[in-house]
């Protein structure tokens, strides 16, 4: 079992295992619940600055050391894996304070700033560290499946639009990657906010506003902000020449929609969107299946499914959107 160290005991972490409503759909939302489960794995430490995470890790979760600061642990050198689901700053840091670890699990965004970023990429290559970032939609083997049969189900894209909330570095994350996913590389962005934003999310100055990406294959994504005080949302939408592809509650449901006679134009076709095929996709066990990955990627050296490079184009995406909305809604390219 691969000896880990949990830093940082929050929601992602731990506190969403405590939601009821969640509970219904959701069986692995936390760290802990996978890491407690896990065959692979063997939760020996958390660390926490909130006496009251660590009092929850100790009584509910029955994790034996658990510590305010990393400082006081005393075998540094034990670990072979940290889950690191703090916030960006300093990260480097904590990774450097473990000399024998065998992989990391990053919560995105993985620093700071772009240059922060490169630091961690040079210094876990050189290590010899494996690095899986927390994006669970590559881990959805329903999702997956739609992108194998994204063709066969709905054709060559004519349109695709998406909806997030709740911060670009945070929710809007998530978005670009599992468009990335579909859609491929991106070749250039754009924001369409016209000076407008909403400031919201659990990241410092994170802001949400309107943007485009164009990707290499020619495809346009326009993306939209709401606020998610008022309700939650991350959507895909996806329109093909044959089909339509839809993601909704956060990627919890996608439903296909199939073209049809068009039922009032004679010479025409429609999609079929009043009888759309739902599915409930597999977000419940995607954070499970991270963890599998990972330890397959130590164990038996199969590829990693969300790491550090993926997570870096990510960030450096969401950076040149930041500076298109500072440069009045250029057009920016990814690689100049």
């Amino acid at each position: 079992m691969l000896k880990t160290i949990l830093i940082g005991f929050g929601n992602i972490a731990a506190g969403y295992s405590n939601d009821n409503t969640m509970n219904k759909y959701i069986k692995y939302a936390t760290h802990v619940q996978v890491l407690k489960d896990h065959p692979d794995f063997i939760l020996k430490v958390v660390v926490d600055k909130d006496k009251n995470a660590l009092l929850e890790a100790k009584n509910k979760w029955y994790i034996d050391q658990v510590f305010e600061n990393i400082n006081d642990i005393k075998n540094h050198d034990d670990f072979d894996v940290a889950v690191i689901a703090i916030p960006p700053e300093g990260r480097l840091d904590v990774i450097k304070r473990f000399p024998n670890l065998k992989a990391i699990i990053l919560e995105k965004p993985v620093a700071e700033n772009i240059n922060e970023a490169k630091r961690i990429i040079e210094f876990c290559k050189n290590k010899s560290i494996l690095v899986q970032v927390n994006f669970p939609r590559r881990f959805d083997k329903k999702i997956i499946n739609h992108c194998k049969n994204f063709n066969k189900d709905i054709g060559k894209i004519q349109s695709a639009f998406g909806l997030y909330g709740n911060g670009l570095n945070n929710n809007g994350s998530h978005l670009i990657d599992w468009s990335r996913m579909f859609l491929g590389e991106v070749d250039w962005v754009r924001s369409i906010a016209n000076g407008k934003f909403l400031k919201e999310g659990p990241i410092n100055n994170d802001l949400n506003f309107s943007f485009i990406l164009g990707f290499k294959s020619q495809i346009i994504l326009m993306v939209q902000p709401l606020e998610f005080k008022k309700y939650r949302e991350i959507l895909l939408d996806f329109w093909g020449e044959k089909g339509r592809l839809f993601f909704c509650q956060e990627g919890l449901i996608s439903s296909l929609s199939y073209k049809r006679n068009h039922r009032f134009s004679q010479n025409d076709y429609e999609i079929e969107n009043d009888k759309q095929v739902f599915n409930l996709t597999n977000q419940s066990e995607a954070l499970y299946e991270l963890y599998s990955n990972l330890s397959q990627s130590i164990l038996k050296n199969s590829r990693l499914k969300s790491d550090l490079n993926n997570a870096f184009m990510v960030m450096k995406i969401i950076k040149k959107i930041e500076k298109s909305f500072k440069e009045n809604d250029s057009k920016i390219l990814i690689n100049e």
